[in-house]
């Protein structure tokens, strides 16, 4: 009886599991937050003259609170944003930000995602 019960709870457990990685956020609400993050290096640019050389520069100077939380289908959740020396598809399912001056992509937010979102447009063209 009690393996029984263990077998069960572990059974749901991969079944909620398999659940949150297969499910994300809308494409709404993906590029809303996006938007909002471009907008703060885009403060952090007038102000300061030059992008960031780091995201984490326009949280400290006050552009931006803090990275919004980004969940997409086939990815675990995060908030956190890297930094990368041009825009190269990892596929962390999470943010990117290209802080190499020498890059023509300099200054750039995206998402790091080679998959598909619900009406089919890859998630690494906004």
């Amino acid at each position: 009886m009690k393996l029984r019960l263990i077998a069960a709870a572990a059974l749901a457990l991969c079944a909620w599991g398999a659940r949150y990685f297969l499910t994300g956020m809308d494409a709404q609400e993906v590029v809303r937050r996006l938007s909002g993050m471009r907008i703060a290096v885009t403060l952090y640019k007038i102000e300061h003259k030059k992008p960031p050389v780091s995201f984490g520069e326009t949280v400290r100077a006050g552009n931006l609170e803090a990275a919004p939380r980004l969940k997409l289908p086939r990815h675990f959740g995060t908030d956190r944003v890297r930094d990368v020396p041009s825009q190269l598809f990892s596929d962390s399912g999470g943010w990117a930000y290209v802080n190499d001056p020498r890059s023509p992509a300099f200054g750039l937010v995206y998402i790091d995602c080679v998959h598909k979102d619900e009406k089919g447009r890859y998630w690494s063209e906004f």
